[in-house]
């Protein structure tokens, strides 16, 4: 009867050698299927770069390419001149914020409190302030 127990294993097809088989109650997959890793999403991203996409349209007959934030810009402006007054307070709000600025940098003089201008130019301070505006073409 020892001799039947112990009869010789075919391997072949669907008979894997029995050192190589899975063990009961163990997994083939211990670390099992990788969880997808969200991809984190800026919505900031994701707004400029629809903001900054070239479309074609047609402006006064011709074929133009322009981003879609300046056609939004256009039609912004032609309902700001047409008489809606949410989208002119837009534009002066925008106005004020990023153009304003561009302005400010422009200008060739500069306005300084009296304890500045002292500091700058000692004690004739007013003396000198109107010498420096008259060489420079300033009003006086």
């Amino acid at each position: 009867m020892s001799s039947n127990k112990k009869k010789e294993y075919e391997i072949g097809y669907k008979k894997p050698p029995v050192a190589t088989r899975f063990p009961k109650g163990v997994s083939g997959n211990p670390s099992g299927k990788p969880k997808k890793v969200p991809q984190m999403v800026d919505p900031g991203l994701i707004l400029e770069s629809i903001a900054n996409e070239v479309v074609v349209v047609i402006d006064n007959g011709k074929r133009k390419r322009m981003t879609k934030a300046e056609i939004r810009f256009r039609q912004l402006f032609v309902k700001a001149i047409k008489g809606d007054l949410k989208a002119a307070r837009l534009i002066v709000n925008l106005a004020t914020k990023y153009l304003a600025p561009v302005a400010w940098d422009s200008w060739d003089y500069e306005i300084i409190g009296e304890t500045e201008a002292a500091q700058r130019f000692g004690r004739n301070w007013r003396e000198r302030v109107d010498k420096v505006n008259a060489a420079l073409g300033y009003p006086g």
